[in-house]
């Protein structure tokens, strides 16, 4: 994932806005769309609603890289100079913001002091504002700020660190600890199969190779492998496939741990691909490796089976606002786009059989989620 919001932090007086502002013109003269924003300036917008306490501030912290999140998911490159400097925000931040840089702005604390003195005047307050923040302990890049070193050198040399930055896809949403969590307890899932799958094995191949995608307790993957396909369950969580493993025998069944495209699977050798309730559970560039995966891995006139919760269910307004479709609430989702999956599969050179969003499709309890159901058979 490219580096597409980056943090400048460092204590007061360390240089954070100018060298924001002089990354921001960089940006824009390479014509990467690009955003500035500041957090003195953010704190005003906001009407200065939280106060100066650490809560407060981490509160405010997340304020702000929702902000930045939000406006990244939409193309832009997002360069924020806060200070913001807390663990527990730079551990939401890694987990929840694909592709954010932490960038430190290293200066001495007396040329820290005089800075401040012609400036803001923030340490006659503060003896130490150090006292207030947690150090710098593994951020991605640190820049000296001072000395012979200008604003517009510290600038280009982020710059250049982004222009090549990659991070591996760390940012996971808590979606790891999460659902090891909630496969721990056998009896959070139901086991009769889903009445998606029930419709779905008519469609089948009859005897053919198919894998669940996100196949969590794996009541579906045992459905399907008694009615005869050559199934395999898989699932990214290590608990969950350990229940699987033990709930459910059967010689046309198999699981395994990772996705789509982590687990060895031949080129052309499956049937069909189910994904119930886990499209919705990917970021939009898993979604992407997920159909191209899929392409490859189907044989001709195989099918892709997809139930996801869309953008139009109630639940998309609630939690955490993460971007313009992902959203925090017990934890991480991602609500489709009806039009823009429609879209994404036939420019793959899928043909869409049925196509269909709307409620009372999958009930449960008092939740009756807004999904979207399709068939599509790679031409």
């Amino acid at each position: 994932m490219r580096a597409s919001v980056i943090w400048i932090s460092g204590y007061s007086g360390a240089g954070k806005t100018t060298v924001g502002r002089r990354l921001d013109s960089l940006l824009r003269e390479a014509n990467i769309p690009s955003v500035y924003l500041d957090g003195d300036e953010l704190r005003s917008i906001l009407a200065n609603q939280w106060g100066y306490e650490r809560a407060d501030r981490i509160e405010l912290g997340r304020v702000y890289f929702r902000l930045c999140s939000h406006l990244a998911s939409q193309g832009l490159t997002v360069t924020i100079a806060a200070v913001a400097m807390y663990d527990e925000l730079r551990q939401w931040v890694k987990q929840n913001i694909p592709g954010a840089v932490e960038v430190f702005l290293d200066v001495p604390q007396d040329e820290l002091l005089r800075r401040d003195g012609k400036t803001k005047g923030i340490y006659k307050n503060f003896a130490d504002t150090k006292k207030l923040y947690d150090d710098a302990k593994s951020p991605d890049l640190v820049v000296r700020n001072h000395g012979d070193t200008s604003a517009g050198d510290s600038a280009k040399q982020i710059f250049d660190f982004i222009r090549s930055y990659d991070d591996g896809g760390r940012a996971d949403f808590g979606r790891e600890g999460h659902w090891n969590a909630y496969y721990s307890n056998a009896k959070a899932a139901p086991m009769a199969p889903s009445p998606y799958a029930v419709a779905c094995a008519d469609e089948m191949k009859a005897g053919g190779a198919i894998i669940d995608v996100g196949c969590g307790n794996g009541r579906d993957s045992a459905y399907f492998a008694s009615k005869g396909f050559s199934t395999t369950g898989i699932d990214p969580s290590a608990q969950a496939i350990a229940l699987c493993s033990s709930a459910h025998v059967s010689p046309n069944l198999t699981f395994k741990a990772g996705k789509l495209n982590e687990v060895p699977l031949e080129k052309g050798s499956l049937d069909g691909i189910y994904c119930r309730f886990v499209l919705h559970a990917m970021s939009e560039q898993e979604e992407d490796a997920f159909i191209a995966t899929a392409k490859s891995l189907l044989r001709k006139d195989g099918r892709l089976f997809v139930e996801c919760r869309s953008i139009n269910d109630p639940m998309s307004r609630k939690g955490e606002v993460i971007s313009k479709t992902e959203r925090i609430f017990g934890h991480y989702r991602r609500f489709v786009v009806k039009e823009d999956l429609d879209r994404k599969l036939q420019a793959a050179g899928f043909i869409l059989e049925r196509s269909l969003e709307g409620g009372d499709l999958s009930p449960l309890g008092d939740d009756n989620p807004v999904l979207i159901r399709l068939t599509a058979r790679l031409a």
